[in-house]
């Protein structure tokens, strides 16, 4: 079995869906849209403004998806490291 992470996820939808890591190792330095339950990868960009465009083209709405920076390397900021 592949290893996995969490992806984000919506305070109403309960635990998030397992994703796997070497899935998301191919969009390494881009911005990920998830369907709203954390399930499915939808798209993926170097920039929000071309994931914004790539979403609508294909129907969806980006009010509705979860956003996810996938860092460059095996690091993930959070907390002091952000501020």
């Amino acid at each position: 079995m592949s290893p996995s992470r969490q992806t984000p996820t919506s305070p109403d939808l309960g635990a998030a869906a397992d994703f796997p890591l070497d899935q998301l190792s191919n969009h390494r330095g881009r911005w990920v849209a998830f369907s709203p339950d954390g399930r499915r990868l939808i798209a993926s960009c170097t920039t929000l403004s071309a994931l914004d465009a790539e979403l609508r083209a294909a129907g969806e709405n980006p009010e509705d998806v979860l956003l996810e920076r996938i860092p460059e390397g095996d690091f993930v900021a959070s907390g002091l490291e952000l501020s």
